[in-house]
């Protein structure tokens, strides 16, 4: 009966978890948590202080997440230097 309950249960990360499992950095995943509001909220377990994500969740909001690639201002640079030179 045990094994029906823990599946029930959302196993739940940590921030340095989340990192790992995602090939993230700690900050990266902390910078997301405190900018993004569709990042799931966290559940604090009796006893402790630490925030812990709910895995499904997460995965969902990675999952759904549409990532919008930086901008190249190197290449900007070379381009207007170019131009300024014909």
């Amino acid at each position: 009966m045990s094994d029906e309950r823990e599946k029930e249960v959302p196993r739940l990360m940590t921030i340095p978890e989340i990192a790992e499992y995602r090939g993230l950095s700690r900050q990266r995943v902390h910078r997301i948590v405190k900018s993004d509001p569709a990042f799931p909220a966290p559940v604090i377990e009796p006893g402790t202080t630490r925030m812990k994500y709910p895995t499904d969740k997460v995965d969902e909001y990675f999952d759904s997440r549409v990532l919008r690639p930086g901008r190249r201002t190197d290449l900007e640079a070379k381009k207007q230097a170019e131009e300024s030179d014909e």
